[in-house]
Formats: structure tokens, sequence, C-alpha cells
């Protein structure tokens, strides 16, 4: 127990970002998760995006909270695509 804080200490900030998944529908082959990525993953306050088939996984930098309307607009800048439901873990 004794080494759990000195671990908790060199954690760093990033580890208590917020992480929310997005279900997307529409997604179809790599082309559209690289024309979402395209999208998504310019956005400010994002420190990681992973994208796959049918999912986008964001986490945000300490203090910043995603507005879902922007997530939602910039998946329908990159083509025929929706959001269609969202978790979040903190």
């Amino acid at each position: 127990m004794k080494w759990l804080i000195p671990a908790l200490l060199i954690l760093p900030i990033s580890s208590f970002a917020e992480t929310t998944t997005y279900d997307v529908t529409g997604m179809t082959c790599n082309s559209c998760v690289k024309a979402i990525k395209a999208q998504v993953c310019k956005m400010d306050g994002i420190e990681k995006c992973e994208v796959s088939l049918g999912k986008i996984m964001l986490s945000t930098k300490e203090g910043i909270t995603l507005n879902e309307q922007s997530v939602k607009e910039a998946v329908g800048r990159a083509g025929d695509y929706k959001v269609s439901g969202s978790s979040t873990k903190k």
C-alpha cells in the first residue's frame, strides 16, 4: 500500500482527463475512419483521439469539457455520418 501514494504522485495530470466514447453510424470502411479523424481529432481541447469503425474515443485536456454538439458538427463535416450515442468516464 505504501507504493500506491508515490505512484499516484508520478502519474501525469492527463491521466485524470475526461474520456467520452461516441457511437457513430454510417462508417463502413477505413476511408470513413480517416475522414472522421481529420475533422474530430483537430478539435480544440482534445488530448487523445482514437477512431475506429463505428466509434470515436476522445480524451480531453484537464479542465476541458467537450460540447457534444461540436463533436456532432465535426462528424457531419466528415461526411454522411451521425453520432448516435455517447458515454463519458472521468
